[in-house]
């Protein structure tokens, strides 16, 4: 179906990942997070840290999930998608960032300003921009946390902010988008890992 770029580097990863969760927890992924005490900050250490000897290494018992982006993306995936309630201290887990969350986060004045360079330079003030930003709101009937935005965030840019021209922030489908009250004017432009950014409020000045 060609979902994989790396069909033999991500089938290497995705059997070792499935091995260690067959020979350390008798298949069942459950164990592993009992083992953490369900609590996502240990989840997301373990994922990191925990290895097993092959051959005459140590390697990572998670690749893939070890990472930032990954691993904060199947903690979420956890709590909507298989329904895990136990799951606890998903307020202190950041949001995953990549290229389309960074879009949609520079596109709505989250963070605006000037910068030039990598874009990766940009993800950590990106996850801290979004822990301060859903304090005090809610989501539903709890309080909301960074996590919760990670989705929409996606899809915002996915399909609305990547239209947007990168030099002028002139966005096609503004009219017809639920968060263009949010949108703010200026560049924005990503390429690889690259970015350059000159955005200013729609209430400023300039406008």
């Amino acid at each position: 179906y060609n979902l994989s770029k790396k069909p033999e580097k991500d089938a290497k990863i995705w059997q070792t990942v499935g091995v260690t969760f067959y020979k350390k927890w008798k298949g069942d992924p459950k164990k592993f997070l009992e083992s953490c005490g369900w609590d996502a900050l240990t989840i997301l250490k373990r994922l990191r840290e925990d290895t097993h000897r092959e051959g005459a290494r140590r390697v990572s018992d998670y690749p893939y999930l070890r990472g930032p982006k990954i691993g904060s993306l199947w903690v979420r995936v956890l709590r909507d998608n298989i329904g895990l309630t136990q799951l606890k201290n998903l307020d202190k887990v950041p949001i995953p960032v990549d290229r389309h969350v960074a879009r949609a986060t520079l596109a709505t004045g989250v963070i605006r300003g000037k910068a030039r360079g990598s874009l990766q330079d940009l993800f950590e003030h990106i996850r801290e921009a979004w822990f301060k930003s859903v304090k005090g709101l809610m989501a539903k009937d709890r309080p909301m946390i960074a996590l919760d935005v990670d989705e929409p965030l996606w899809h915002l840019s996915k399909y609305g902010c990547k239209e947007r021209d990168k030099a002028t922030g002139y966005c096609p489908v503004k009219k017809d988008c639920v968060a263009a009250d949010f949108c703010v004017k200026g560049k924005i432009m990503i390429k690889n890992n690259f970015v350059e950014l000159d955005t200013y409020c729609c209430c400023s000045r300039r406008e």
